[in-house]
């Protein structure tokens, strides 16, 4: 007897041509599912949200800003007789109001509002990333499901097969027509079978328990999955692609032109400030009773700072470093995302020939099964060979259903790098 087949239920991938249920749970739906739930997508939300407001605050320092201040209260004041006044109570109250703008910052405020929009293009893209990655998650958790449980179904009916082949040994050992060790093989294939049986149903668990991390529901009902769309004709179009589109391509870009605003912010130190400030005030009772005085100003203020100790050109430093490390993050994730693009079409080219062979595998598998079942009828082969074409055919199921994982999970991320979420 041949030794049967491992069946390996830890690769992702999917069921074979199993019919939906009405209520079975699509691949997309886990996507949308995964995204309101998945605690990381969550968080890149929370920055690109948070960048954005970063931009409100920035844009809001070229806009004029008012201020009102005032106070009120009661008193008691005694000057011992100065000024002609004793000891009288008195009711302060003053109010102010300022308006200023800013009329030349030395291009401070445009720096800040243009590494401010940088940051939140970054954040945005960065979402973009979070979401492909989180995609590609998914659709390995969802096939992988499929492909736990339709390996468990395999190993189950293996698992009957050992126990027939132990059966049919015992018998034909009985009647003196196979010797002890036959029945050993047997006895140990079942064995195996059991152990392949129980590595498939915790596979199946495990395989559960992840689904339900990554896209926050128990998986009931699953459709079978389907590869992603081609993004590109060739190798060549999709690497041109995902120089254009790609979000780690884009943020990293991104990055680059906050750091170049940057510079040009902590330069700005090193300029003048000129702001229109106009004020207006109004006290009462503030120093003695009776005192009251009204008045308002309108004039420019400015700020020059000539000597900081080298603090400003030490910003400058720290400025142009990070704007040095921008550039090569830039470089770095143009030829990251190209290794990617081209392993991932690797990936991919290779899991549709491997889908083809196993496909081709399991049909001759099948006609090899149908060709043993008519002669074990005749008598020309005994039923522990059928049963090893039934094993055979089995494993070249399993075979279809890896292969089938890999070309949905290796278009998923070929995707992600390309075009993102």
């Amino acid at each position: 007897m041949r030794r049967p087949v491992l069946l390996v239920a830890g690769l992702a991938a999917v069921t074979l041509a199993a019919p939906a249920s009405a209520l079975a749970l699509s691949l997309d739906e886990a996507i949308a599912l995964a995204r309101k739930s998945n605690p990381e997508f969550a968080i890149a939300r929370a920055q690109a949200e948070g960048a954005k407001a970063r931009k409100a605050e920035a844009e809001a320092a070229r806009w004029p800003s008012l201020t009102v201040s005032g106070e009120s209260g009661q008193g008691s004041l005694d000057l011992g007789g100065f000024f002609g006044i004793g000891k009288a109570d008195v009711s302060p109250r003053g109010a102010q109001v300022e308006l200023r703008a800013p009329l030349f910052t030395g291009g401070a405020v445009s720096a800040a509002i243009a590494a401010a929009r940088a940051e939140q293009s970054a954040a945005e893209q960065s979402v973009s990333a979070a979401a492909a990655g989180l995609e590609t998650r998914v659709a390995e958790a969802y096939v992988g499901v499929q492909a736990a449980e339709r390996l468990l179904d395999l190993a189950r009916l293996g698992d009957r097969q050992a126990a027939e082949i132990l059966r049919q040994a015992r018998l034909r050992f009985e009647k003196g027509e196979i010797a002890r060790t036959d029945v050993d093989q047997a006895t140990a294939h079942q064995a195996e079978a059991r152990a392949d049986l129980a590595r498939a149903t915790g596979e199946v668990a495990r395989a559960r328990a992840h689904f339900h991390a990554v896209v926050g529901v128990a998986p009931e009902t699953l459709e079978p999955a389907q590869p992603a769309a081609p993004v590109a004709a060739s190798l060549d179009d999709a690497l041109a692609q995902a120089e254009r589109t790609s979000p780690q391509v884009r943020a990293a870009a991104d990055h680059l032109r906050a750091a170049e605003a940057g510079v040009r912010l902590a330069e700005a130190e090193r300029l003048p400030s000129i702001a229109l400030a106009a004020s207006g005030s109004t006290v009462e009772d503030k120093f003695f009773p009776g005192y009251k005085a009204d008045g308002y100003t309108v004039g420019v203020q400015g700020r020059w700072t000539l000597f900081a100790g080298g603090a400003i050109n030490a910003r400058v430093a720290q400025a142009r470093s990070a704007l040095r490390a921008a550039r090569a993050a830039s470089e770095a994730a143009r030829a990251n995302v190209r290794e990617g693009v081209v392993s991932a079409w690797s990936d991919l080219e290779a899991a549709r020939l491997m889908l083809t062979a196993s496909r081709d595998r399991a049909t001759a598998a099948a006609a090899a099964l149908d060709s043993v079942g008519n002669e074990v009828r005749v008598g020309q082969k005994a039923t522990l060979d059928l049963l090893n074409a039934e094993r055979d055919r089995i494993a070249a199921d399993a075979a279809v259903i890896l292969g089938e994982g890999r070309v949905v999970t290796a278009a998923s991320r070929l995707n992600g790098l390309v075009r993102g979420g």
